[in-house]
């Protein structure tokens, strides 16, 4: 049996408010404010997702009026200074994930691209939006529901034939693993399978063992 994971779609925000292209600054401001969001996906004539809009992509303009320009303040940041419509204010293509995706791919996406939010894609149709917040409220799940993660995932799917012999105490957040396990190489499987569990935060390994599976019998070899 495979673990279960907590994915993008458990997470995100599912009831999304879109822009069209050619909205205007003003009605895209009005939008963000209403809804008490700081992005907003742009939407094609034909549906699909072609860009996203941020807070930040608003502020260029506030930015640029209050200094003169340079020559050399071209390119994107100079586009969205000077945009009136959503298509000029966006940023484009939106980064995209597929709400079957881990919590952790979202998050090594979000920080190789430098951003704080993606797009949440079911094929070709828009399912929700995820940020980091979203991502961080793995880790307030109380521990009564992390332990029982770790007896699910864990102990009733992998490790232990007796795994009364083993203790399991989980204190905001933090494992501590405790009794007696019959081989040494279980005991890092353990930690490691525990550790990557959603919601803990760190794991004290106390475990035991009773056979070491790890030692190699030293004689010649042929």
């Amino acid at each position: 049996m495979m673990r279960h994971f907590l994915t993008v779609s458990d997470v995100m925000t599912k009831n999304v408010v879109t822009v069209a292209e050619d909205t205007s600054f003003k009605a895209v401001a009005a939008v963000l404010a209403e809804h008490h969001i700081s992005a907003v996906p742009v939407r094609s004539a034909f549906g699909g997702i072609v860009g996203v809009i941020s807070e930040t992509d608003l502020l260029r303009k506030e930015e640029f009026q209050r200094r003169p320009r340079r020559p050399w303040q071209r390119g994107a940041i100079r586009t969205k200074a000077d945009a009136i419509t959503a298509q000029m204010l966006m940023s484009s293509p939106a980064v995209t994930i597929e709400g079957g995706c881990t919590l952790d791919e979202a998050a090594r996406l979000m920080a190789a691209r430098r951003i704080t939010r993606l797009v949440v894609m079911d094929g070709d149709k828009l399912a929700g939006i995820v940020t980091r917040s979203d991502l961080l409220r793995v880790f307030l799940a109380p521990d009564e529901e992390i332990l029982a993660r770790i007896r699910r995932d864990v102990v009733d799917r992998h490790l232990w034939d007796e795994p009364l012999a083993v203790q399991i105490d989980v204190l905001e957040g933090v494992v501590t693993l405790t009794g007696q396990v019959p081989q040494r190489s279980t005991v890092a499987l353990a930690g490691s399978l525990v550790a990557g569990v959603d919601g803990v935060v760190g794991v004290h390994n106390e475990l035991t063992w009773a056979f070491d599976d790890t030692a190699r019998a030293a004689g010649p070899f042929y």
